[in-house]
């Protein structure tokens, strides 16, 4: 009899990939940064310590966790790319399970997945996608996972799949998703218990990237390192100031920089509350989700004052899609939800 392929639920954002799956009944899941820079590192000098030195093509690339070469997924183009090629791949491999054959369902934006104009499946882009991560790549001096399917999925709306299955709605309730990623602004209104999806919206321009692109200047300024990934980390823990002397090397700045990170957070929940209203006046429901939910939280409650409680800001946002997702495609029982782990600068494998 053969066994059943093992199936990853993953999120492939521009910033982090999440991946989701289930083992011996418990979902559990990851949170891989990208941050890939071309040619190879060379080998650790700690012993377990693993380097990630791939190949596509002709092309070398490595993973550098706080490289200040790190190559740019912040585009749209990423989701077609050698970059995303190579960030599903190093996710895989940070489950820790043995490589095998695998197959992956994955996610394009919104207004990728979706024609804006018809609200029908782009089915050029979305096959474009398939066999990007179908293509051929290598690690030095280890073994991939071999994704032999590929499925996809839109971002966003399937992550409030499990809150509106439990929340009593009716036919004539409407909630709008708004995910707010690193590089893009996705937001959908759905129609009962998804029902109906009866209107999409995408930006390309908006995203925490904004935060971060200030950031990693008012880093480098400070004389400090002002990769993406200290950056995003900067702005998660800004209010641990021993985290935050850690990083900033010139410490006569570091209000500075505090008060410039919360006006560049004030000006995201501004632009995407402003887009959300002129999108969706008089939803019954908003989920937020995403990378950014935190940081938009505080606007869009304001924005929408009078649902009060029904403004829900779903447990861990950022990996709620890649959970959603694995959890609608499980094949047996979940008994189990493990909270999500993030993996760390020079893990040990």
């Amino acid at each position: 009899m053969t066994a059943t392929r093992m199936k990853f639920a993953i999120d492939d954002g521009s910033t982090n990939v999440k991946i989701s799956w289930i083992e011996n009944g418990t979902l559990k899941t990851v949170v891989s940064p990208n941050s890939f820079r071309k040619d190879w590192k060379s080998a650790a000098l700690l012993r377990g310590q693993s380097v990630y030195n791939y190949t596509i093509g002709t092309t070398k690339y490595t993973y550098d966790a706080t490289s200040d070469k790190a190559l740019s997924t912040t585009h749209i183009e990423y989701q077609y790319d050698d970059l995303n090629l190579l960030a599903v791949h190093h996710a895989l491999l940070q489950t820790g399970l043995t490589p095998r054959d695998v197959e992956v369902i994955v996610t394009l934006p919104i207004t990728q997945f979706y024609k804006p104009e018809d609200c029908q499946r782009n089915d050029e882009r979305i096959e474009a996608k398939r066999r990007n991560l179908m293509r051929e790549i290598s690690l030095n001096k280890g073994e991939l996972f071999r994704i032999v399917d590929v499925h996809v999925m839109p971002e966003s709306l399937p992550a409030a799949l499990s809150h509106l299955l439990n929340s009593n709605v009716n036919e004539f309730t409407k909630s709008l998703v708004i995910d707010c990623g690193g590089t893009t602004l996705d937001m959908g209104v759905i129609v009962g218990e998804f029902d109906d999806v009866s209107a999409i919206y995408g930006n390309n321009e908006i995203g925490v990237a904004m935060v971060t692109d200030a950031t990693r200047k008012l880093l480098a300024a400070a004389d400090s390192d002002s990769s993406y990934l200290v950056a995003n980390e900067l702005i998660k823990r800004r209010n641990d100031l021993d985290f935050v002397r850690s990083v900033i090397n010139d410490e006569s700045r570091i209000d500075e920089i505090l008060e410039r990170i919360e006006i560049k957070i004030q000006e995201l929940g501004d632009q995407v509350a402003y887009e959300a209203k002129k999108f969706a006046k008089n939803p019954n429901r908003v989920y937020l989700v995403g990378g950014g939910a935190h940081l938009i939280e505080s606007a869009l409650r304001q924005a929408y004052s009078t649902l009060g409680d029904r403004v829900v800001t779903l447990d861990n946002p950022q990996s709620a899609l890649s959970r959603e997702i694995c959890l609608y495609h499980a094949e047996s029982g979940v008994e189990q939800i493990d909270s999500p782990q993030m993996v760390e600068v020079g893990d040990d494998e």
